[in-house]
């Protein structure tokens, strides 16, 4: 409840973003994909998962307020290994996830070069997973590859933005984009910063 009530908190004093267009690069960790799979789950063994790259792309209807589309990829590798002998690895798998989704960019408290926000996202996912079998004694190796899709969401309670039109960001959320957020945005378009604080 506190996560959602943090928004509000502040009183907004909003910067002119009205009919800016931004641009963001960020890199999130401890993804939904990531906490949804554990470290063993059926003989299952997470070896390589870094995180996503994302790039977004966002308009500003209002000074405060702003939609856009994000577009990430993760990548992520490991291994089964067989129940009755877990030093025996019977197959290793590569997982792709693509996200694209539609955000909506609220900002609630403004300072001269300093944006705090939230952001809520959904949009659809697409995985592939890719399974390589060890050959054996008994059986010859071989690949299998399945695909599948479904929503996934994300929402950042708080993010902090810092910088006039280039400028870094860090936000704290949970879902496609990771528990920690950040990257580098820049803004195109008409500004008045400098009638406000000249």
């Amino acid at each position: 409840m506190m996560l959602i009530a943090i928004p509000f908190a502040g009183s907004s004093q909003c910067p002119s973003n009205k009919g800016q267009l931004e641009l963001a690069l960020s890199y999130g960790t401890i993804t939904s994909d990531q906490m949804n799979i554990g470290v063993q789950d059926n003989n299952k063994t997470r070896t390589y998962n870094p995180g996503n790259a994302f790039i977004t792309v966002r308009y500003f209807l209002y000074s405060c307020l702003a939609f856009g589309f994000a577009g990430g990829t993760t990548n992520e590798r490991g291994q089964y290994t067989d129940p009755f002998s877990p030093s025996f690895i019977t197959s290793t798998y590569k997982k792709g996830v693509t996200t694209i989704a539609l955000e909506a960019y609220y900002v609630y408290f403004f300072r001269k070069y300093l944006e705090v926000y939230t952001l809520l996202g959904v949009g659809p996912a697409f995985t592939t997973n890719t399974t390589i079998t060890n050959p054996t004694l008994y059986a010859p190796g071989y690949t299998t590859a399945t695909s599948n899709d479904g929503l996934k969401f994300q929402y950042a309670p708080i993010g902090v933005r810092i910088g006039g039109r280039l400028g870094g960001f860090i936000e704290a959320g949970i879902g496609y984009k990771g528990l920690i957020n950040g990257g580098l945005s820049f803004k195109i378009g008409p500004s008045c910063w400098w009638k406000q604080y000249k």
